[in-house]
């Protein structure tokens, strides 16, 4: 049974959980492989009852293990409401799903070329979602190989515990009321900010003077930064301080942004070993499918596929001119 339409049913129904409860189930999710059951191990007691009827629209009957396929690759936003609003929900909705599917049927809507178009574009979309999950289910990340990239990339790995500090800058010119501090004021407050943190006052003390809601945002408890999620800039002037000193200001688009250094910690494997897992097995995926669109012998079309054409200017209107004075 297709599940074609699902998100254009969901605003039939109002906006109601159709979307959250089925589309969730089967769009942009990873598919899970069951884990193996051993040949000797007995059968639950719920499996005689999988191919029990729940459902009947018309002629068409839904089995229990239909319903439960689409229940178990739900995303779990998906699953705490179906937990807390219970199955109705969901079977009139699904009813609602094949009634629809029923009648399009009827009226050969699934012979139009729209139509065979779009299945032809889930069907491929599907089938790559499912050639990805197997490459990466074959991605396999072995002790050594985490070994290695744990050696080779400590300082990567190196998390800095910082308090932040950021300061909204009001654009020159920007409407009344805008959130934010002139350039001016806002380098005045973080200068003054910086000298509290050099001498030593408390981090609440800082912020119950300073911070302003969505203008002045002080850090009283301070966060772990990864190095390799800092800018390069800001990085190196991390890794250069010592615990308990003070970056300079560092003037970006929207705020200005500096940060007084707690701590610098190198982690142990145990702490990035997941971390690090996930990397190499991402690295092994997207080389799996380089690989596979090398051989693809892949062409395109430069001439469609080129960048937009460049905005023209808007023309300058010309000024008129002037009328020659009236003959007396």
């Amino acid at each position: 049974m297709a599940l074609m339409g699902v998100r254009k049913i969901g605003k039939f129904m109002g906006g109601a959980a159709l979307v959250g409860l089925l589309a969730g189930a089967v769009y942009g999710q990873t598919p899970k492989k069951p884990p193996a059951k051993p040949p000797s191990a007995p059968l639950p007691a719920s499996a005689a009852s999988l191919d029990k009827v729940v459902l009947k629209v018309g002629e068409e009957k839904i089995t229990q293990a239909d319903l439960d396929f689409i229940i178990a690759t739900m995303n779990p936003q998906a699953k705490r409401a179906l937990a807390t609003q219970g199955r109705k929900g969901l079977g009139d909705q699904y009813a609602t799903v094949l009634v629809l599917e029923q009648h399009a049927v009827a009226e050969h809507l699934d012979s139009s070329p729209t139509f065979v178009r779009q299945l032809n574009m889930q069907r491929r979309q599907l089938l790559a979602e499912a050639a990805y999950s197997e490459i990466a289910r074959q991605a396999a990340v072995t002790p050594e190989e985490t070994n290695q990239y744990f050696t080779t990339h400590a300082e990567e790995l190196a998390v800095i515990k910082v308090r932040q500090v950021a300061i909204r800058k009001r654009a020159e010119g920007a409407p009344e009321g805008t959130k934010g501090l002139a350039l001016a004021e806002a380098k005045t407050r973080a200068e003054d900010i910086r000298k509290a943190m050099i001498a030593g006052a408390e981090p609440k003390k800082v912020a119950e003077q300073f911070q302003v809601p969505d203008e002045v945002i002080v850090d009283v408890e301070p966060r772990d930064v990864g190095r390799d999620a800092m800018r390069p800039d800001i990085r190196k002037a991390a890794s250069q301080l010592k615990d308990g000193e003070v970056s300079e200001v560092f003037d970006l688009p929207q705020v200005l942004v500096f940060f007084q250094v707690v701590a610098h910690h190198q982690p142990e494997l145990k702490e990035v070993s997941a971390q690090i897992e996930n990397t190499l097995r991402q690295q092994k995926i997207e080389a799996a499918v380089a690989g596979l669109k090398k051989q693809a012998n892949i062409w395109t079309d430069d001439a469609y596929f080129a960048p937009p054409a460049p905005t023209p200017p808007e023309a300058t209107p010309k000024t008129p001119p002037a009328s020659p004075p009236a003959k007396p």
